[in-house]
């Protein structure tokens, strides 16, 4: 009884170490994926945001900052605003499922393409298109 007992913790250990790992997707590859794109703003995403797929989006970008939080889908939004490109990142429990990279392309209107994980240069990548509401 000892011994099944002894295996049991050691299995729930590894398990809690394995979500652990996972749910610091957000903050150890997220931070990683979004640092590189560190041109000052130019544009301003905060505000309520519509897309076809993903429905309402809420971005909070405050004044001056580069930096963006908000919510859609079910989905936490973290990203960062870099000259007219906004990078997002859509996670839920700090993992990330999903990862955008939009331009402004006219007032009231960011277009690219979003993916599953995180986007590189091998991504293909799925087209998304916010307009402002």
């Amino acid at each position: 009884m000892k011994k099944h007992f002894s295996l049991l913790l050691a299995a729930g250990v590894v398990l809690i170490f394995a979500v652990g790992v996972s749910a610091g997707d957000l903050g150890t590859k997220g931070k990683a994926w979004l640092d590189p794109h560190n041109e000052p703003a130019a544009i301003n995403v905060n505000g309520k945001w519509h897309e076809k797929a993903w429905g309402r989006v809420t971005l909070i970008q405050a004044q001056g900052s580069r930096d963006v939080t908000g919510d859609g889908d079910g989905w936490d939004i973290t990203g960062v605003v870099s000259g007219k490109q906004v990078f997002l990142l859509f996670s839920h429990h700090g993992k990330v499922n999903y990862s955008a990279q939009l331009t402004s392309e006219a007032d009231g209107s960011l277009s690219g393409t979003y993916s599953r994980g995180f986007m590189n240069e091998k991504s293909k990548g799925r087209s998304m298109h916010l307009i402002k509401e």
